[in-house]
């Protein structure tokens, strides 16, 4: 589940063509990265991609739908922007916790 261009113009209902689709790309391009940073410094883009889709597809969307309409983010990020990003950075905190507590073999130990 991967953020297209086409699809969250379609979701915003901004009219497709080719100057817009470049821009809309663009920006999600820059979120995608953005929201990677804010996240970890483990994970690769695409891992967290790949790992959390629908809570990177949403953080994701949410950033560049603010920077579409407010390309300098006057007003800081969203609620809902800043909402995913804790959500998302709290499991892969838990995430990476379990893999580092049992020595790389995705099971938990039991004490």
């Amino acid at each position: 589940m991967a953020v297209t261009a086409e699809a969250l113009m379609d979701e915003l209902h901004i009219d497709i063509d080719d100057t817009e689709k470049l821009t809309v790309q663009n920006l999600i391009d820059y979120a995608k990265e953005i929201v990677t940073d804010s996240v970890t410094d483990d994970l690769t883009t695409e891992q967290l991609e790949m790992k959390y889709p629908k809570l990177f597809d949403l953080a994701t969307k949410n950033l560049a739908t603010s920077m579409y309409y407010d390309r300098e983010l006057t007003n800081g990020t969203s609620k809902g922007y800043q909402m995913v990003i804790i959500h998302l950075s709290a499991k892969v905190a838990i995430d990476m916790k379990k893999g580092s507590d049992d020595d790389g073999n995705n099971e938990t130990q039991t004490i």
